[in-house]
């Protein structure tokens, strides 16, 4: 888990407390999957190599990697830290596409499950797609063949269609386009081998960090106005003493008849 709220799951050792209760009979069955994401967010960096490293080694050391069954692999719309769970696609995220080399390039994760779970709505380009809400080629044909259908069977396939996607004023009709998954896939193939330092490898993560660019900007502004929010909130609370009485209010050893006898005689007000 990002580790949002009351959720249990962020730290690693939180698994490592979750094992322990289980009987070492029913262990073998147990398996865990990692979501960069939700690492991410709970403030585990997986963009350098080093840190990556760091990430693989703490999961050993508290867990084994002998339970790490599976991969769910998303960018992060949020910095690092956030705790927010929000998927971005490949590379136009926080994590960013060196983080996703690192993984891609690992062996310790050879021939463990990874499973996309990458956002695949997408502003629809034609007018047959912002009519209907549903993928359309590139033409903007749809993809269906209709030609032999007759007038009765086209009534009853459009009473089955379901509402299309209303956009709000002033966005784009958002379609569903699994074509998303096969580009990312071929996308994270491609990174097996290739050097960081070279053009090809240079040139898509700059392509991909300036398509998310906006969102990443977007979501830092609310990330810092978040912060500046609870370092105030923070500093009020210090304003407070431990035993919850106001700071500078009281001397040690007095007590609260003394204070009350006090102010009667000077009428001094401490109120705020």
């Amino acid at each position: 888990m990002c580790g949002h709220g009351t959720t249990i799951g962020g730290p690693l050792s939180h698994f490592k407390s979750l094992l322990a209760l289980i009987p070492n009979t029913y262990r073998s069955r147990i398996g865990i999957c990692v979501d960069t994401c939700h690492s991410f967010a709970a403030g585990y960096d997986l963009r350098s190599p080093s840190s990556w490293n760091s990430f693989m080694e703490e999961f050993d050391n508290e867990i084994g990697l002998q339970y790490l069954r599976a991969f769910h692999l998303n960018d992060s719309k949020t910095p690092l830290g956030s705790r927010r769970d929000l998927h971005a696609n490949i590379g136009t995220g926080f994590l960013g596409l060196r983080a996703f080399h690192n993984l891609m390039n690992d062996k310790r994760l050879e021939g463990i499950p990874m499973i996309l779970e990458t956002p695949i709505d997408r502003p629809a380009k034609s007018e047959a797609e912002m009519a209907t809400g549903k993928l359309d080629d590139e033409n903007g044909v749809c993809k269906g063949d209709h030609s032999n259908e007759t007038d009765s069977k086209k009534k009853n396939n459009s009473a089955k269609k379901g509402p299309t996607k209303k956009a709000k004023p002033g966005k784009s009709v958002m379609i569903e386009d699994k074509s998303i998954w096969a580009k990312e896939i071929k996308l994270l193939e491609s990174l097996i081998g290739m050097d960081t330092e070279s053009d090809e490898f240079l040139r898509l993560e700059a392509e991909l960090a300036e398509q998310g660019k906006e969102e990443r900007e977007k979501h830092q502004t609310m990330f810092d106005k978040k912060q500046e929010k609870e370092s105030k909130q923070r500093d009020l609370r210090d304003m407070f003493s431990t035993n919850g009485k106001v700071k500078g209010k009281s001397k040690a050893g007095t007590t609260g008849a003394g204070k009350r006898k006090k102010s009667k005689e000077d009428n001094t007000d401490y109120s705020d």
